[in-house]
């Protein structure tokens, strides 16, 4: 039982009395409290309170980080290398043998010329990226596993965020999805309040990510991964970009965070003077090996026993990563000295050197750090996810909702909107229901199942590369399933991408005078949101597939430009090889019957003219086109059901037309002054499916595509390691 202690905090201090029957008691005159206690096994106990409200209650175990002999060594294709090899494989050693411990407390830097290793060496230990990777890895007495990455957070180099949030936004919804469901949404909250005061970021508080400094991000970046309240954390070059005032005050952050009983390790390419006196300890790589290890004051003495002598007043930082920079003759030699000053059992070995460095851990060594420790394996009934997956689909969603809907009603986007309705209301501004209107109706549909549904693919498609990077670096802190992530995503941006097409559509419908029955409009409606979402599911398909927005753009030009055209919209004569299957894999085709028929239906009447009927065998405006071809183009292309459906909304009925030249419907020949019922024309294009098949065969498309978007994302994240 620990003896009674009082303790002392620097921000807001609570004394607080232990004792060994309450072990805490909370001064109830204080507003704000937090405390810190060292326990028997070793744990530190965060108990921080936000007005009355308990933020984390569980222990936070104090971990010392052991590390020896690892080593990486990755498999480059030969003709990757510079100048290309003849091996089909070389091998690059990444790491050789590295090996350290960092203890509860200390602040550790690591630091080298480029591609010397850090990086590696970071992403290793946070059991980022393992493969290739020998040696072994402790945390306290216990090899790693995956299961103690939740004591482990990692703030990575760059600032990746979603920059339209608030910095309170971005560190609520994190709070959320990573913080247990032990604490209540009222503790989470008070959990960022607190890391928000923490780390000073009071003034930004309200302001989103883009407009606000380059140290308020960094600090942003590691107050998302306190919110756990970890015990160890890494940082990858976090003073990178900032001025010498932020990176100073970054530091002195860690610092306070290291003397509340944190084990914290952060890479660092060329501190200041009064930087690199603030670390504990100093790890320097250089070729994938450890050149020096030791507290920073010892770093230039020892060096001066090897003949390396820094001038006076000189940044010692400067001169030991000129040092390292120098040829590899002198980082052959500072390798071959460390291996001969660095700990042995063997005596013999000692050199004058030996003295500033610190010993490397050994097996006996290692099984005696405090055995007493908390264990830190997870239970094997625990769940791998801090929440459920309801939880993580319901944040996500909302997070999404409010990314999607400032990003999807821009200026621009609105301009575009207004734009497009007022040109296509004028074009086809206030039709009659005459003959010579027939193909005019035709030309609508197909316009509208055009412009809407291609505008919103192609954001599909970015849509991923723009969050990839956000997601990658959220599931490895093990935030959320892929499967949440990609249910919210579709659930939340669906409706909002509809609100600008179904808008400009209601304007165009009335300004067109397509079919004034209200059902028909409605049905007409349903197509064309059912094309904007399965165009949407096809862009999704292609970037979650190949995962970069360039060979995504192609292939989605490709594949829905081949739909469009051999579905029959332009072609008078493709081969019907060709068309005989493409056309019913393409969605336009199911659209365009659809609204066609609903701006047919029933019974209206038309004003004929002078009567010649020419006969719409397949399409839009393709009249012979081969059938070998459009047999199977026609069929997968969503527009043939989209717009068959809409065309036979458009003419049902009993609309009477009015007959003019007798170039379409066959009664009107000769017969100038005679009308003809609206049926008549979805029997002129040749409207074989009805309004519910295409509507379904529609419905089946977005389902498929959304699934193999889904298999495609997850696919793509098995190849770069994720689950």
């Amino acid at each position: 039982m620990p003896p009674s202690s009082n303790v002392t905090n620097d921000i807001n201090v609570a004394v607080i009395e232990f004792d060994s029957e309450t072990n805490m008691k909370y001064n109830d005159d204080l507003s704000k409290q937090r405390t810190i206690s060292i326990c028997d096994d070793g744990a530190i106990g965060v108990r921080l309170s936000f007005d009355g409200v308990r933020i984390m209650e569980d222990l936070s175990p104090r971990i010392t980080i052991t590390f020896q002999n690892v080593c990486k060594i990755i498999d480059i294709p030969g003709k990757m290398m510079d100048p290309p090899s003849k091996e089909k494989i070389v091998q690059r050693t990444l790491l050789d043998n590295v090996s350290g411990q960092v203890h509860p407390g200390q602040l550790v830097a690591l630091m080298g010329p480029s591609g010397c290793g850090k990086t590696t060496l970071l992403n290793t230990l946070a059991g980022r990226s393992l493969n290739g990777v020998t040696g072994n890895i402790w945390l306290n007495n216990q090899r790693y596993e995956k299961s103690m990455k939740r004591n482990i957070a990692y703030v990575l180099q760059e600032d990746i965020f979603f920059e339209n949030l608030t910095v309170k936004q971005q560190l609520t919804y994190t709070a959320l999805l990573r913080l247990p469901n032990s604490l209540t949404r009222k503790d989470k909250l008070a959990q960022v309040e607190q890391i928000i005061e923490q780390l000073h970021l009071q003034n930004c508080a309200n302001t989103p990510i883009i407009l606000i400094s380059g140290g308020q991000k960094r600090r942003v970046n590691i107050g998302t991964e306190l919110l756990t309240n970890p015990s160890v954390i890494f940082l990858d070059e976090p003073t990178s970009g900032l001025d010498s005032t932020s990176a100073v005050t970054l530091i002195r952050v860690l610092r306070e965070l290291a003397l509340k009983g944190k084990t914290i390790m952060m890479s660092i390419h060329q501190p200041s003077s009064q930087i690199f006196q603030s670390f504990d300890q100093l790890i320097l790589l250089a070729d994938a090996k450890t050149i020096f290890m030791g507290k920073p004051s010892n770093a230039l003495n020892y060096f001066a026993t090897l003949g390396h002598h820094a001038p006076l007043q000189y940044n010692p930082a400067d001169f030991i990563m000129d040092l390292v920079n120098q040829d590899k003759e002198i980082r052959e030699h500072l390798k071959e000295a460390y291996i001969q000053n660095k700990s042995s059992n063997n005596l013999q070995y000692s050199t004058e050197g030996r003295k500033y460095l610190i010993d490397e851990p050994n097996e006996k060594e290692i099984d005696l750090i405090n055995q007493s420790h908390k264990n830190l394996m997870s239970n094997k009934n625990e769940s791998k996810w801090p929440i459920g997956f309801f939880a993580q689909t319901w944040i996500l969603f909302s997070r999404n909702w409010v990314l999607t809907s400032k990003s999807q009603f821009t200026k621009l986007n609105c301009i575009q909107a207004c734009f497009i309705t007022i040109v296509f209301g004028l074009f086809w501004l206030r039709m009659k229901y005459h003959e010579n209107t027939i193909e005019d109706r035709s030309s609508f549909i197909f316009f509208v199942l055009i412009f809407w549904p291609l505008s919103i693919c192609f954001g599909g498609v970015v849509s991923f590369s723009i969050e990839t990077s956000v997601i990658d670096k959220e599931r490895a802190s093990g935030s959320f399933r892929l499967s949440a992530y990609f249910f919210a995503k579709c659930l939340s941006e669906s409706p909002i991408k509809l609100v600008l097409p179904a808008i400009s559509f209601i304007i165009m419908y009335w300004m067109a005078n397509i079919n004034s029955d209200f059902a028909n409009f409605l049905g007409i409606l349903s197509f064309l949101s059912m094309s904007v979402l399965v165009a949407e599911s096809i862009g999704l398909f292609f970037g979650a597939l190949l995962q970069d927005v360039g060979r995504a753009m192609v292939a989605c030009n490709v594949y829905l430009f081949g739909c469009l055209l051999a579905v029959g919209y332009f072609s008078h004569s493709t081969p019907y090889w060709l068309i005989v299957w493409v056309k019913w894999i393409s969605y336009n085709t199911y659209a365009y019957n659809g609204c066609m028929q609903l701006q047919f239906m029933g019974e209206r009447i038309y004003q004929c003219t002078n009567g010649a009927f020419i006969q719409m065998s397949v399409g839009y405006f393709s009249h012979s086109t081969p059938y070998w071809l459009i047999v199977w183009v026609k069929w997968i292309s969503y527009n043939t059901y989209a717009y068959n459906g809409c065309m036979q909304l458009q003419f049902m009925g009993e609309r009477i037309y009015q007959c003019t030249n007798g170039a379409f419907i066959h009664m009107c020949k000769n017969n100038t002054n005679g009308t003809f019922i609206s049926n008549e024309a979805i029997e002129y294009f040749n409207l074989n499916l009805n309004v519910g098949l295409n509507f379904l065969v529609l419905f089946g498309m977005l389902i498929f595509y959304r699934t193999t978007a889904y298999i495609a994302l997850r696919f793509s994240n098995i190849r770069r390691g994720r689950t």
